[in-house]
């Protein structure tokens, strides 16, 4: 089956089985962060492959990351105005709600690191699957803000391990997340894709008016539990965040001595072990 390469080539876009299409995130050189051109190009691909059949949509990355979440760009980060940051969110919740609101069934297969936004990603699809040796957390929380699904933690993992986590920042492993619930299974990285394509597969056999009513069937209890309510709120949480002075403070170090100084003087004092090891 010939792939067909989104115009932007952030994207890659392929038909890998009857019904089936993966969409690769590539962007390799910033680990296939979410910029805005990063989202129009997998919204793109989305549609591209919905009109040519897709049932069943997997989104993955390459060894490296699935992705490291939204782009850090101080332009872009750092907003004029509290309506110009609360706008910008909404934007992005609305690019989340597009896998969830979509009959198209969205698998994330996760390779490396999924971090911050990548993570919030990862929960607006139906399914995910990561490698036992993948990464996943919101180190974001220790200096740039929330992530807009971060609430939907508390439903997956309970609240306490979800503050446990979000609280420090650490990752956890693929296999650590799939014991506790965050996806929904994890293997070696050498077999995840065949893993994840069968899944696929299993599901593009059942009709596809059915998968898409009984997809919004059960999206329907997270939504009676106050889904939608709850993202809004976290946008609204997540722009109070952009004005604290510690987010101020690193965004003045970035302009100042660089992401990566910037980065590494936040993530310093993690650097040796994780909350899971320790408790």
């Amino acid at each position: 089956m010939a792939p067909a390469t989104d115009s932007t080539d952030l994207v890659l876009l392929e038909e890998v089985a009857e019904h089936v299409w993966r969409a690769t995130l590539n962007s390799p050189a910033d680990l296939n962060a979410l910029s805005g051109a990063m989202r129009t190009a997998i919204l793109n691909a989305q549609a591209t492959a919905r009109e040519n059949g897709a049932t069943v949509l997997i989104l993955s990355g390459d060894d490296r990351a699935f992705s490291s979440g939204y782009k850090l760009d101080p332009g872009v980060m750092r907003p004029k105005t509290a309506v110009e940051d609360r706008a910008r969110l909404v934007e992005v919740t609305d690019f989340m709600s597009a896998f969830r609101d979509s009959p198209v069934v969205t698998i994330t297969e996760i390779r490396g690191y999924c971090l911050a936004g990548g993570t919030d990603l990862m929960l607006a699809s139906d399914l995910a699957f990561a490698a036992n040796d993948a990464a996943l957390g919101v180190p974001n929380v220790r200096g740039v803000g929330i992530t807009l699904l971060l609430p939907l933690w508390s439903w997956l993992l309970g609240p306490q391990r979800a503050k446990l986590l979000a609280l420090t920042g650490d990752t956890i492993r693929g296999d650590e997340a799939a014991d506790l619930g965050l996806v929904t299974g994890a293997y070696e990285s050498d077999v995840l894709a065949e893993k994840v394509l069968a899944v696929a597969q299993r599901i593009a056999q059942v009709p596809h008016e059915l998968t898409a009513v009984t997809k919004h069937a059960l999206n329907t209890a997270w939504d009676n539990a106050g889904y939608r309510s709850t993202v809004a709120r976290a946008a609204e949480l997540d722009a109070l965040s952009h004005a604290t002075d510690p987010v101020v403070e690193f965004w003045d170090n970035v302009v100042e001595n660089g992401m990566k100084a910037a980065l590494t003087e936040r993530d310093a004092p993690f650097r040796t072990g994780r909350v899971l090891d320790v408790i």
